[in-house]
């Protein structure tokens, strides 16, 4: 009996050594296949931000823009998300899993475009007037990026995944090349239509590249948010 006994404890140390061995090899594979997977830490050196005031600061780049002083006091519906705010990483762990979560699927698209051209692990920093995903359709969102990607492969990436997904998503997407003084600015005007509704919203990619990095601004919004864009866009500092 006690040999029994002895192979059954062995078979299963075995079973877990193997196990344990196959998951620790297949870890990097086993993330890609999760789309809930927390993405920002210090060990991937992520970039998170930090808010002093109204002055949003862009970690570790010490890079730095302003929101507007009404932005501190969120725009709160019953009922609907209360955050407007994603800085920290363990704030981005969490808007990475409300893109894909929130129960009425507000924003849900508008995430599926920034993130099909951009990698959700170089984000920096979400803020927004009102709470991402709140289902109105008159705020302005603002997500930072910091890419390891020169103002040309930004450029295309934009042109080609952003592009292709907001016309698989929306009714109706086309882009448009700009710029706003140095900064280059593609805008993405999409369309969505619905049984009661019919609403046109422009995702604007707005980038400049210091050395090996490009910050990406993408801004969120209808009409009437221009002089809030071009404000928080010239209060941009890069001190690395």
């Amino acid at each position: 009996m006690k040999k029994y006994i002895v192979r059954f404890l062995v078979a299963i140390l075995a079973f877990s050594i193997g196990t344990a061995t196959i998951y620790f090899f297949a870890w990097d594979k086993i993330k890609t296949l999760n789309p809930y997977r927390a993405t920002h830490s210090a060990e991937s050196n992520s970039p998170y931000s930090v808010l002093e005031g109204t002055t949003v600061k862009i970690e570790p780049y010490d890079a730095t823009f302003k929101i507007p002083e009404g932005w501190l006091t969120p725009k709160i519906v019953s009922g609907e998300p209360t955050k407007n705010f994603y800085l920290s990483w363990q704030d981005l762990n969490e808007l990475e899993r409300f893109d894909f979560n929130h129960r009425y699927g507000f924003d849900k698209k508008d995430a599926e475009v920034m993130r099909s051209a951009l990698p959700f692990e170089n984000c920096a920093a979400h803020v927004g007037d009102r709470a991402w995903g709140n289902g109105f359709t008159g705020d302005l969102q603002a997500r930072v990026f910091v890419v390891d990607l020169n103002s040309q492969k930004t450029t295309e990436k934009i042109k080609n995944q952003g592009l292709s997904k907001a016309q698989n998503v929306f009714d109706s997407a086309k882009l448009a090349s700009e710029n706003y003084g140095i900064w280059e600015k593609q805008k993405l005007s999409v369309l969505e239509t619905g049984s009661h509704t019919l609403l046109f919203k422009d995702i604007d990619f707005y980038y400049r590249s210091f050395g090996n990095k490009t910050v990406v601004f993408v801004f969120v919004h209808q009409w009437g948010w221009d002089e809030t864009i071009k404000e928080i866009l010239d209060s941009f500092k890069w001190r690395n």
